[in-house]
Order: structure tokens, then C-alpha cells, then sequence
């Protein structure tokens, strides 16, 4: 009976290899940690830190021992296809609470049925809807990759009113907490860090959208800048404000292009 088993990918080496051989097809080489009892044909969840569940494959070979690897097996993987935005580590906690798994996240294992069933009902409504739970508490332990496609969600097309506000709501939290977690607690105008620590043991800034709402400023996360209160009130309220804004607006275009290189380069 085939399995399914969580294996790892390492976020600089192997992030690129899971992106091309997803487009070409192409199985990769033998040389994959996987389980010793795996075999070919049974299911691979390719978690990678920093992202989360990347990717499934299959496993494409016998599993061998790893040479200069004590106690450890490779195999090749084929049928490799990414799960975009990646399932964050928070997002398979709050769905998995009973995969023990996350508790120590950098292992290699091989869930029980039960579980496998719940980890592929898992991917399949990631891959279905492309988003994650859109409620607040969801959302505040989002990645960058799963806020920034609740952020590009259109509320504009036709929704029903109550979805359409449920929507709405999601992407403005979205969008706030996108920015800030790309600022990662660093001032974007004056690039000090932000004042004071908030309760929740960050750097507390502020999001400022960087054109007005006639302009479309508010609804997109990359017309969002995250600031400090100072220079926040600087680009309302001071006399050089237009300048001081049109800066922002240079920085910010520089940091998302930064941001999609990192996570996806």
C-alpha cells in the first residue's frame, strides 16, 4: 500500500532544483533523504524551512544508503509539483494538530493513514483556492508568499456582500501584515529600527500607504510601505512631505523587487 512520507528541501540549495524540475518534469537525482521503508511509487511532501510544505512528489527509486551518511537513505523523486503560495508552518499546525511532526520540524517521517489523508485534503484546498484561512488569527502567522496572495485578492468582482466584506477585511489585514513582516522591524524612511518592542516582542511600525485612495494607493501591498510613527506623521504632515513620499515610494519599489528575488530566485 503506498505512503506517504515528509521529506526536507533545503531553502538555498534545494529551493531552485523543486522549481526546475517541477517545470521540466525531470525526476532529480537518487541522492533525495528519504526514509528507509519508502518505496517507489509511495507519495512525498517536501517541506522546506523558511516556506513550509513546498512541494509533492513521488518517490522514483529504491531507497540507498547515502555515502558518508551514516544511517541515511536517497532516493530519486519524480512527479515533483509546487504548492504556491507553500503551506506556512503555522498553517500546518493550526490544520495538523495531531502531526507530531511539527514539533520538530527538521526530521524525516511517515505519517500514519489518517494523517496522510488529512495532509493531502491539506494541499488540495491549498492548490484548489491558493489561500490560506482568512480569518484574523490565521493571517497574523501567515508567510510572506500566503499574505501577499490574500493581498492581491480582488474584492472587486461580483461576491456576494457578505463574502465580499469577509474578503475586503482579509485583505486589509493582509496587506498590513505583509509589509510589516517585509520591513521585519526596520524603518523604511529613516531604516532605524522601530522605536519600541509591541507586546508581542516586535518592533512596532506603522503601514502608510504611499499614494492616496483616488489613486489605488490602499489596495495593493505594493503601494504599502511600513514606517516608523515619526516618519509617518513626515510624510502627512511636514513640508517636505511629496518629496519625502516620493523616496518611500523608490524604497518600496526596491524592496519588493529585493523580496521576490529572495523567495523566489
Amino acid at each position: 500500500m503506498r505512503k506517504t512520507h515528509i521529506v526536507h528541501g533545503d531553502p538555498d540549495s534545494d529551493k531552485g532544483i523543486i522549481e526546475s524540475r517541477a517545470r521540466s518534469g525531470r525526476p532529480t537525482d537518487a541522492t533525495w533523504i528519504v526514509p528507509k521503508g519508502a518505496a517507489p511509487g509511495d507519495d512525498v511532501v517536501i517541506y522546506v524551512r523558511r516556506y513550509g510544505f513546498f512541494a509533492t512528489a513521488r518517490i522514483n527509486s529504491e531507497p540507498q544508503p547515502r555515502r558518508g551518511w551514516t544511517n541515511r537513505y536517497g532516493a530519486s523523486l519524480a512527479r515533483i509539483r509546487l504548492i504556491n503560495p507553500p503551506i506556512s508552518l503555522p498553517a500546518i499546525r493550526r490544520n495538523l494538530p495531531k502531526l507530531m511532526w511539527v514539533n520538530y520540524p527538521r526530521s524525516i517521517t511517515t505519517p500514519n493513514r489518517e494523517l496522510a489523508s488529512q495532509i493531502h485534503l491539506l494541499v488540495r484546498r491549498r492548490r484548489e483556492t491558493g489561500l490560506p484561512d482568512l480569518d484574523d488569527k490565521s493571517l497574523e502567522g501567515a508567510s510572506l508568499e500566503e499574505l501577499k496572495a490574500v493581498a492581491l485578492l480582488s474584492a472587486r468582482a461580483v461576491i456576494p456582500g457578505k463574502r465580499r466584506s469577509a474578503i475586503v477585511r482579509a485583505r486589509s489585514l493582509a496587506i498590513r501584515n505583509y509589509v510589516l513582516k517585509l520591513a521585519d522591524g526596520i524603518c523604511q524612511g529613516c531604516e532605524q529600527p522601530g522605536p519600541f518592542l509591541t507586546t508581542d516582542g516586535v518592533l512596532y511600525l506603522e503601514p502608510h500607504h504611499t499614494l492616496g485612495l483616488a489613486e489605488g494607493g490602499p489596495d495593493h501591498p505594493e503601494k504599502v510601505i511600513a514606517v516608523c510613527p515619526n516618519c509617518h506623521k513626515r510624510a502627512h504632515l511636514s513640508q517636505d512631505a511629496r518629496q519625502f513620499n516620493r523616496s518611500l515610494i523608490k524604497k518600496l519599489r526596491s524592496l519588493n523587487k529585493r523580496s521576490i528575488r529572495a523567495h523566489h530566485g
